[in-house]
């Protein structure tokens, strides 16, 4: 069976909107199994060690990646070391830099976890940009109306993506994302009729 493997962004959780609602929707189609939401660790290498985990156990049945903010910033990385179709939505593709005003300590709105984010954690973000991507790989999902990334890092980063959905207004968490649900399981091949 074909998988979707959710990313979630900094300091959110496996319960996020976008996760929830694309959960719903393939228990609607009765493949509850379909979405996986993990819950990430904090530690951008140790998120990315657990993601390629989850990638080479289901690889073979066929997975799709869709990422949130930073979790963009990670469903690109894999992608390019994957090959693996890719949703991006608000991607985070400056987290290097951007995470850098977060320095210290950090609770997770969701998970109630405290830590300390540190210039080390920012080194292993470094690690993964990707500075050429391969376009044929990306569905860019973007909201002029980000209040906390810029869409135009988005779009300077995917210059000649694909599939490119680009919406006036919106915000951050990409506003009425539920209209995508059913397309989204589509491209993912989950949903085949």
């Amino acid at each position: 069976m074909a998988t979707l493997l959710y990313i979630h962004g900094f300091n959110s959780s496996e319960r996020s909107h976008k996760a929830t609602v694309l959960g719903e929707a393939a228990r609607q189609l009765n493949k509850q199994n379909a979405v996986l939401s993990p819950r990430l660790s904090w530690q951008p290498a140790k998120a990315i060690q657990q993601l390629e985990d989850i990638i080479e156990a289901n690889q073979q049945q066929g997975i799709t990646l869709i990422g949130s903010s930073l979790g963009g910033f990670y469903a690109a990385y894999l992608a390019e070391k994957y090959r693996l179709k890719t949703i991006l939505v608000n991607p985070a593709m400056q987290a290097p830099v951007l995470l850098k005003d977060y320095l210290g300590h950090q609770t997770n709105p969701y998970t109630n976890e405290a830590y300390e984010l540190t210039q080390a954690h920012m080194l292993e973000l470094e690690q993964l940009v990707v500075a050429k991507p391969t376009d044929a790989l990306y569905w860019l999902m973007l909201q002029e109306g980000d209040e906390v990334l810029d869409y135009r890092d988005a779009l300077k980063a995917f210059p000649k993506v694909v599939r490119l959905t680009h919406e006036e207004k919106g915000d951050h968490s990409f506003r009425n994302f539920e209209r995508y649900s059913e397309e989204i399981l589509r491209y993912a091949q989950i949903l085949t009729e």
